[in-house]
């Protein structure tokens, strides 16, 4: 396999990476698909065809919105023509109502540990301010081109277990992917990251769920620094928290497992205007 050609209709202005750089250089690929790696979480699971998308309310000016399209990479893949698509009623750029209007797609590219997929983001185009929206599975990072349930993969055993450097990569790396240097750099990211989205959980909860354990000052135990991974390990443990006060609130996070905790919390944090999460 070698790298496909540049998306029909792709910007650069859209903020996504769709040319893969790094040790997935141009040059054979082995053609397999490591489906564990897909997340083993219900919201992951294979099913014939994808549901209604779901969509949080957006709070900011955002021309990319996180959508759960409620199925697996795979079928999103296999099923694009197919799918429903998520249509703003409101511009966000210009609160124009009713104004897009059907604009293609662009492609870009996600890895595994040992796959390229080539996928189809669905674009709109409002014609009041002729911008362009897009809409980005919640198994997509932006700027990131590895799955998520990759990178939640290595977050998880370095931050929460916590494991070492040596027991990631044999647990993860397949011929020498991800590089150690891209697995070092998303645990640097997401703690470099985890203060405002904890502190958003615990206004959340604070707001619906007071009696959470999670609500101490600064977000903080007893004992628990603000340096090393003290403030990320937390984040990770509100992620928990926030799924299970969601799955009783939001009837469609009741499809979500413990190992698509991180897929709902960028979705839930994006809609609310938390910048990246990794």
């Amino acid at each position: 396999m070698r790298w496909p050609a540049r998306g029909v209709g792709h910007s650069e202005r859209s903020g996504e990476c769709p040319t893969p750089r790094g040790p997935f250089g141009p040059g054979p690929l082995p053609p397999i698909n490591r489906l564990a790696l897909s997340g083993s979480g219900n919201a992951q699971r294979q099913s014939s065809a994808c549901r209604h998308p779901l969509v949080l309310s957006v709070s900011a000016k955002r021309m990319v919105i996180v959508t759960e399209f409620q199925c697996s990479l795979q079928v999103y893949i296999a099923s694009f023509v197919t799918l429903v698509f998520y249509r703003p009623t409101t511009c966000p750029e210009c609160g124009a109502l009713q104004s897009f209007i059907g604009h293609g797609f662009y492609v870009r590219f996600a890895l595994d540990a040992d796959h390229v997929f080539e996928l189809r983001l669905k674009r709109w185009y409002c014609k009041s301010c002729q911008r362009t929206l897009s809409l980005l599975p919640s198994f997509l990072l932006r700027y990131r081109h590895y799955l998520l349930a990759v990178i939640q993969a290595v977050i998880i055993a370095r931050v929460e277990e916590p494991a070492s450097w040596a027991v990631i990569r044999a647990r993860v790396m397949i011929g020498g992917v991800p590089s150690p240097r891209s697995m070092k750099r998303w645990c640097v990211s997401f703690a470099a990251q985890a203060a405002p989205w904890l502190a958003e959980i615990e206004r959340t909860l604070a707001a619906h769920d007071p009696s959470s354990s999670l609500l101490t000052p600064l977000g903080l135990p007893a004992g628990e620094g603000t340096h090393g991974w003290g403030v990320p390990r937390l984040l990770l443990a509100a992620s928990r928290h926030l799924l299970a006060w969601a799955q009783v609130h939001l009837a469609q996070a009741r499809a979500y497992g413990s190992n698509d905790r991180l897929r709902f919390l960028w979705l839930w944090g994006y809609a609310r205007g938390l910048a990246r999460l990794i």
